[in-house]
């Protein structure tokens, strides 16, 4: 036992509150939100100036324009996430389709539709498929036999524990164009991951729940704002006006732990906070930073969270003196960037501002910022002509080296549970075992659950 486990400080301030959270993202908020309508006053430290975490807003100093530290897309089937904006009150703030639909662009320019009519599952997807252009006959066929897969869920064809997404989907029959062009953009946009390497279980876990659930739980949604203003000042508002208490830069150094019991938290100002029960909803990888060294060392449960591996994100953000599109979003086919979406018409803004994703970025995060400029003004040209018409006028990139976990087939054990081995100890953040892949969905179901442990143990 190491000297911070054995011996803790004598507090200098013993915590007016319920419960303590670490992390002021999705998955700390949402635990917050939930605390406090249950009559619980939660005081939420966040160690950076603004809260959101990795789903957050800012203003760009050049344009002025309202800029996601990445692109998130919600879905009808975060029921979760839905149920939080509504209790804050910004579910308004959210835009979904009156039902599924999504344009894809060839490298070649040409544009095809997946428009799914509004019929019971999974016919309104079937029968999007029949009728879309995105797919040869041949196709079309491969997904009906996955769909058809699915819905009697046979054991055969199940994943197994160690299979890749790829793997799977050829051994259902699916072909290298159709995964290419279709499957693997779904997978990347779920799952930030490759899938050579992102897990089938969990992949299938998402097309059971996002495609073949029901038609309103396929409908994408879009922010019509910035995401922090989604969330933050709402969620703060709630909290505060139930007793509680959000404060931004305040950085927690070390949980204090002992004899097997989480008692507060050491800010490394010289000021201790005492308080049981205590949320950590940070990364995995900063969880490793606040944890006594003994731990990791020592108990399994932590080795095991340790051992996850990140996924990176890139950003791409363009400003034309001209519009060079007139679709909201657009997956990108045969090319290095997935998706565009076009960010004026979403916020409704007067500057031609456009974001292109790249997820799953092993191979392009080392990349310098001219060269991932240089890959997507070289790519969108090729699809977008009103491109070369158009003048750059600026331009933003955004590398999240860490923006999730990799979602390997190994990773899924690795996860760990909302309550821990320390008493008092409990996790939140969409890395824990949420049976989703990092979303902001899961993100929000797992502030819930560590909210129904704490209240479970009263």
């Amino acid at each position: 036992m190491n000297e911070t486990q054995s011996k803790i400080p004598n507090p200098k301030s013993k915590m007016p509150f319920d419960v303590l959270i670490i992390g002021g993202g999705f998955a700390g908020l949402a635990a917050g939100v939930a605390l406090a309508e249950a009559g619980k006053r939660v005081c939420v430290l966040e160690q950076k100036p603004h809260l959101g975490g990795r789903a957050r807003s800012f203003r760009d100093p050049t344009t002025g324009s309202i800029v996601d530290n990445g692109q998130h897309l919600f879905m009808g089937c975060y029921h979760s996430t839905i149920k939080f904006l509504k209790t804050i009150g910004t579910l308004d703030s959210l835009h979904f389709q009156p039902r599924l639909a999504v344009p894809f662009l060839d490298r070649d320019g040409r544009l095809t539709r997946l428009d799914c009519p509004d019929l019971p599952s999974p016919w309104h997807l079937l029968l999007g498929v029949l009728r879309s252009g995105s797919f040869s006959f041949k196709q079309k066929l491969e997904v009906l036999r996955l769909g058809k897969d699915l819905r009697t869920a046979g054991q055969q064809s199940r994943p197994t524990a160690g299979e890749s997404v790829t793997a799977w989907l050829s051994r259902r029959g699916q072909s290298e164009g159709l995964q290419r062009n279709f499957w693997d953009l779904l997978c990347i946009a779920a799952m930030n991951e490759d899938p050579r390497i992102a897990s089938a279980l969990l992949f299938e876990r998402v097309l059971r729940l996002a495609l073949f659930s029901s038609p309103a739980d396929s409908r994408l949604g879009i922010a019509r704002v910035g995401l922090s203003e989604c969330y933050t000042a709402a969620a703060t508002a709630y909290i505060e006006a139930r007793g509680g208490r959000v404060q931004t830069g305040r950085s927690v150094k070390q949980l204090l732990i002992a004899e097997g019991v989480c008692r507060g938290v050491d800010l490394g100002s010289g000021e201790i906070i005492e308080s049981v029960p205590v949320i950590s909803a940070v990364p995995w990888q900063q969880l490793a930073v606040i944890l006594p060294g003994e731990l990791l060392r020592t108990e399994p449960f932590f080795a095991g969270v340790m051992a996850l591996r990140p996924a990176p994100i890139i950003s791409i953000n363009l400003w034309f003196d001209a519009p060079i599109t007139n679709l909201e979003l657009v997956g990108l086919r045969g090319t290095t960037v997935q998706w565009l979406f076009d960010k004026s018409r979403i916020l409704g803004a007067s500057d031609h501002y456009v974001s292109l994703v790249l997820s799953g970025a092993h191979e392009h995060v080392s990349k310098s910022k001219e060269e991932l400029l240089a890959i997507a003004l070289r790519e969108v040209g090729e699809m977008l002509p009103a491109v070369h018409k158009a003048k750059l006028l600026h331009s933003l990139i955004i590398k999240e080296r860490f923006a999730t976990f990799s979602p390997s087939p190994e990773a899924e054990s690795m996860r760990p549970p909302a309550s821990t081995p320390i008493r008092g100890l409990f996790l939140a953040g969409d890395w824990t075992a949420t049976g989703l892949p990092a979303t902001i969905e899961g993100a929000v179901q797992s502030g819930y659950a560590a909210a129904r442990d704490i209240l479970q143990c009263g």
